[in-house]
């Protein structure tokens, strides 16, 4: 009898749950059929940064030697901006590269360090930046707001800026003197 008891038990509870899983999914069902299909973007200029053509947001943020640096600064001039960290180790392995073609080219260089992601902030920058100085400006976007406007998705990531503060050319991942040179012609 008792065996009987557990089986109807068993048997009720099931029906209970395959009746509640048959109604969600008439209604989930139900719910699709009656909703627009919305369309998923897949255009690149929504989800990997700022593209060529597009203008470079002006942005002001304070060098690693508290000055405060606008990019509106550089207007009629070409620009690059590297967004870097200094845990970042193809940041770091084209550092050399930026250094040269700033030095060489007389073309500016700004390195944005996206402090924010720094485990110490400011004070991992510092550090690095004793152990391998650079030649050009070092902003440090210690809120994020500049990645953010510049949507960027991946350390690091290069633009161009031409002198009608158009930019004129992007890559994410690490740049090398010839890239650069080929950029700003």
């Amino acid at each position: 009898m008792m065996r009987f008891h557990k089986l109807a038990i068993g048997l009720i509870m099931a029906g209970l749950i395959a009746g509640l899983g048959y109604k969600g999914y008439d209604e989930y069902k139900a719910s699709q059929a009656s909703e627009q299909t919305e369309r998923v973007a897949t255009d690149d200029t929504v989800l990997g940064g700022l593209e060529i053509g597009q203008r470079a947001p002006a942005f002001e943020l304070e060098t690693i030697e508290g000055e405060t640096l606008a990019l509106d600064a550089y207007a009629g001039q070409q620009v690059v901006l590297n967004f870097w960290a200094s845990w970042c180790p193809p940041c770091r392995e084209e550092l050399p590269e930026l250094i040269e073609f700033g030095e060489e080219t007389g073309i500016p260089v700004l390195g944005v360090n996206v402090t924010k992601n720094e485990r110490r902030g400011k004070q991992d920058v510092e550090a690095f930046l004793k152990e391998v100085p650079v030649s050009f400006p070092v902003l440090l976007d210690e809120a994020g707001t500049v990645e953010k406007t510049y949507r960027v998705v991946a350390l690091p990531t290069t633009y161009v800026v031409g002198p009608d503060g158009v930019i004129t050319a992007k890559q994410v991942g690490p740049v090398d003197f010839n890239w650069l040179r080929e950029q700003t012609k």
